[in-house]
């Protein structure tokens, strides 16, 4: 969220938000870390639903396996399909995306530790860091997370957009060597840069 926070100072038309299943102020993530929540989610509303992971692995209830085990997620992400533009799934978020029934037959990638059971779920695993099949974007490890960031930046806005936002960071950016369409998304926000 904070690139793309980042390329709404920009001065791109991004509204970004933090969501959670039920009522929770504070988020705990696989490690420790909490996040503050900006609303819960409601289907329908989001034009982009990045799903994130962690804890796959370790097979911990915080993170991306403890939510397949509890499956409340899966039917709203698997409604999110019908009327998302896109969907997005960092590190074994694309478990979850799987789990949902979002990528069967379809390329996709997530954390090497994982990708065995991405592949057991009938998709297509593709070692890169970024995988875009069109309405699906999926990355690799944390980090790669990033450059998936900055691709939803690029579909969605511009690639000068992302390049900004990548400059700004100091982080050479990795761009899909194949992306399902010629020409992705056309961008909604026609960016310029200011001096």
């Amino acid at each position: 969220m904070k690139w793309t926070r980042s390329a709404q100072r920009l001065g791109a038309d991004i509204d970004t938000r933090l969501v959670t299943f039920s009522k929770e102020e504070k988020v705990r993530g696989a490690f420790g870390l909490r996040f503050r929540a900006d609303a819960v989610y409601v289907a329908g509303e989001a034009d982009v639903l990045v799903v994130v992971g962690g804890g796959w692995a370790s097979r911990s209830d915080v993170g991306a396996w403890g939510e397949v085990q509890r499956g409340d997620w899966l039917p709203l992400i698997a409604g999110a399909a019908e009327t998302s533009r896109l969907i997005a799934g960092v590190r074994t978020g694309s478990l979850i995306l799987a789990h949902a029934g979002l990528l069967e037959g379809r390329r996709a990638n997530t954390h090497h530790a994982a990708q065995e059971d991405l592949r057991a779920l009938g998709v297509t695993v593709v070692d890169d860091r970024v995988v875009d099949d069109g309405d699906l974007v999926t990355s690799g490890g944390v980090t790669s997370g990033i450059d998936l960031a900055l691709w939803v930046v690029e579909r969605e806005v511009s690639r000068e957009a992302a390049d900004e936002v990548a400059a700004r960071m100091e982080y050479e950016r990795f761009r899909p060597a194949v992306v399902a369409t010629p020409d992705p998304f056309p961008p909604i926000f026609k960016y310029s840069f200011e001096s």
